[in-house]
């Protein structure tokens, strides 16, 4: 196996791991506790994970493009949690709105955000 390979794949488990810790620390989103409440579903995206040497390709565009056409077939809103406000400015850019910040138990910061579904379609 290539070691860039291994090394690469470690380093993604390393942040899915850490972010699994933040989320964890912080209970379920409040966007996410509103929408359950309502009764509301809605598209969760768990992991937008690109590797460095793709970074600025647009690959993270086309996933979350795919999870924006589904919201819009299905109706119903997409909702994402970060732990970096870089990586929420960059979801922002792609259409989608803050909806809250969360200090989690551990001091991180959480940060929910949501895209609704395009009325047009």
């Amino acid at each position: 196996r290539d070691r860039s390979v291994s090394r690469g794949l470690g380093d993604v488990y390393k942040r899915q791991v850490r972010m699994l810790s933040i989320l964890g620390s912080g209970g379920s989103s409040s966007i996410e506790k509103k929408l359950k409440k309502k009764k509301q579903k809605y598209l969760f995206v768990g992991l937008v994970c690109v590797r460095e040497e793709y970074q600025g390709q647009g690959y993270m565009r086309k996933a979350l493009e795919l999870a924006f056409a589904e919201s819009n077939r299905l109706g119903l809103p997409v909702v994402l949690d970060t732990d970096a406000k870089l990586k929420s400015d960059k979801y922002r850019h792609l259409g989608m709105e803050l909806a809250g910040v969360r200090t989690c138990k551990n001091g991180s910061k959480l940060y929910e955000l949501i895209k609704y579904p395009d009325s047009t379609v």
